[in-house]
């Protein structure tokens, strides 16, 4: 390779592979989006939710396999790098990595891990799930040349674990939605789920995994509904607690007014989160969430745990009401709050908006990962 520095954006081969929705899938669609047609290609599953938008798009789709433990997937992966020329893999999950990081290594291309969440802290301690994904991250560092993350409580925990800082880029998630686009009102929310004309609708979006904590929303809710029975909590995604929190609902008596719906694709979310009066998010753990800044582009009061980089992106009780993570009691007295407070819910939404459009914009994400790239492939082989 030259000692010329480069300039020009290298080839990128974005890896996700997986068939959800979510705020990854969400940051690499719209991320992709700004890069030029023929330098970016996205190497998903059969079944990925973003690649149809991408394939009309005009970028490059590459279906390497039915499900993320193909080993079919590796095999493939190097075809795709070597036959169209890709420089830089940028992998947005533990299977991805994992398959990228043998991919890059036989097809000779720099390796990029986007950690849009700390496996640490995403399950429980030592459960399964933690102890395999944390292994799984750090054995595939072996042909690694960046990390990018997004928050800083990501980033001081890589260096916790031993990852050089200069070999960290830090780049926070970002919109650029047109809210004039996205249709909905209160009026048919509420006509929607049949709810009563003075209700009062706080939503949650995300998958239903210990991570995003819903089991104390619904306990929190619950809560705040023997003081103020105009409270409706309506509860947007799909995982592997549905049938677990569908429980808890029943057992609280509580289905008449938190709804679980199960999986919405992101149109109607969007629709829903416009038409709500309130966004709440009580997770253990969080990135950048794409939906948090989705609910202050569209200028919504925001109750969030103080975790990850949510305090990066909101100031309690400037941008949102921010409750420690865990307590039920806060977000039980928080959700009162700005239900019962309808001039600091208009001030905090409002400053929301404005603090998105000044500091999360695409433009800003782009040049960031562009130079992230750039870096990656003038690292000596």
């Amino acid at each position: 390779m030259s000692d010329s520095p480069v300039t020009d954006l290298p080839r990128v081969l974005v890896v996700d592979l997986s068939a959800d929705f979510g705020g990854t899938n969400a940051r690499v669609l719209a991320l992709m989006k700004k890069f030029p047609t023929d330098r970016i290609g996205l190497a998903t599953i059969r079944g990925s939710m973003i690649a149809p938008e991408l394939e009309e798009a005009g970028y490059s789709v590459y279906y390497l396999a039915s499900g993320k433990f193909d080993p079919h997937i590796l095999f493939r992966m190097v075809q795709v790098i070597r036959d169209h020329g890709y420089q830089v893999v940028d992998t947005q999950n533990p299977q991805s990595k994992f398959w990228g990081s043998f991919a890059s290594f036989f097809g000779s291309a720099k390796l990029i891990s986007t950690l849009n969440s700390w496996y640490m802290n995403e399950h429980p301690k030592y459960s399964l799930r933690w102890l395999i994904y944390s292994a799984m991250e750090f054995a595939t560092n072996f042909t690694l040349s960046r990390y990018i993350v997004v928050s800083g409580e990501i980033r001081d925990a890589m260096i916790q674990a031993g990852i050089p800082e200069t070999k960290i880029d830090l780049i926070c998630n970002a919109i650029d939605l047109d809210v004039s686009s996205i249709h909905g009102s209160k009026k048919w929310l509420l006509e929607k789920y049949k709810l009563p004309y003075d209700s009062v609708i706080c939503l949650a979006a995300g998958r239903l995994a210990w991570a995003k904590a819903h089991d104390d929303l619904i306990n929190a809710v619950s809560n705040a509904r023997e003081k103020n029975t105009n409270l409706f909590c309506i509860i947007a995604g799909d995982g592997i607690l549905m049938e677990d929190l569908k429980k808890q609902i029943d057992q609280l008596g509580a289905d008449e007014f938190i709804l679980l719906l199960g999986h919405v694709d992101h149109d109607e979310l969007l629709t829903i989160l416009k038409s709500c009066d309130i966004y709440v998010m009580p997770s253990r753990t969080e990135g950048t969430p794409v939906a948090l800044l989705e609910a202050m582009a569209l200028g919504k009061p925001i109750v969030a745990s103080d975790v990850g980089g949510i305090p990066e992106l909101v100031t309690h009780q400037e941008q949102a009401l921010l409750v420690k993570s865990g307590s039920v009691k806060d977000l039980t007295n928080a959700l009162m709050r700005i239900a019962g407070d309808a001039e600091l819910a208009s001030r905090l939404g409002l400053n929301a908006r404005e603090r998105v459009l000044a500091n999360f914009t695409l433009s800003r994400q782009f040049e960031s990962t562009k130079e992230s790239y750039i870096k990656a492939l003038q690292e000596s082989k």
